[in-house]
């Protein structure tokens, strides 16, 4: 199967005397993760990449058919999960309903969450129908803005293993802030300061640099300090 590639080209964001990112080169082929400190710009790169703002310079090629999930749903609030999904599908709700079905269940969803309406549902569930309804639109390009940071560890294995499988052959950038969404994925592009700073997997990054060791141990001391507020 022929991969569309996303491909950016020295892309510039500014506004006003702040810089975001400058002379950003980047490809696509693969399942892929954006990591970046805090405040870097990683969803006003999602809102260029989409479109929806414009670069100060620089260009995005292969974008055709994108689907993309923001951190905010989108969803119906009066819709139950299988109607916010069918949205999105051309021709009848029913012809759609175990296709639906069954990607709910790989992405860890219970049958309570077909009947109720969406804004009964958890910050959690609403992610992962959101998830469901890209994947099942089958585009090309999929870029997820931290899609799954609402969910637990274990339930984002569970999506992340799944995205995988079902988007083989397909471009998919995920957007993240949570170490763990980013260590499970192969191929991590480690944003800093405005550039890519180093692209690899996640053994390879922690050993090989510096600021990424410090930023994944930084990130780790903060959830144990959590952890131990909540105890």
């Amino acid at each position: 199967m022929q991969h569309n590639k996303l491909e950016i080209l020295h892309l510039t964001k500014r506004f006003g005397e702040k810089t975001l990112f400058e002379d950003l080169n980047l490809t696509v082929e693969e399942p892929a993760v954006l990591w970046a400190p805090s405040g870097w710009g990683k969803t006003t790169l999602l809102r260029v990449l989409m479109g929806l703002e414009t670069p100060t310079s620089g260009s995005v090629q292969g974008v055709g058919q994108v689907s993309a999930v923001f951190q905010e749903d989108r969803l119906c609030p009066q819709l139950n999960a299988v109607q916010n999904v069918a949205l999105v599908l051309p021709g009848l709700e029913i012809q759609y309903k175990e296709q639906i079905e069954t990607c709910f269940q790989q992405l860890g969803l219970d049958s309570t969450a077909l009947v109720l309406p969406a804004r009964k549902l958890s910050g959690g569930q609403k992610q992962r129908i959101s998830i469901a309804r890209a994947l099942l639109k089958d585009a090309p390009i999929l870029i997820l803005d931290d899609s799954v940071s609402a969910v637990d560890t274990s339930t984002e294995k569970i999506i992340l293993d799944n995205l995988k499988n079902s988007r083989a052959g397909k471009t998919t950038l995920l957007i993240a802030h949570r170490i763990s969404t980013v260590e499970r994925l192969d191929k991590i592009v480690f944003l800093n300061e405005g550039r890519v700073e180093a692209v690899g997997p996640h053994d390879q990054l922690y050993a090989s640099c510096p600021e990424y060791r410090r930023m994944v141990d930084l990130q780790r001391l903060e959830d144990e300090t959590k952890g131990g507020e909540n105890a």
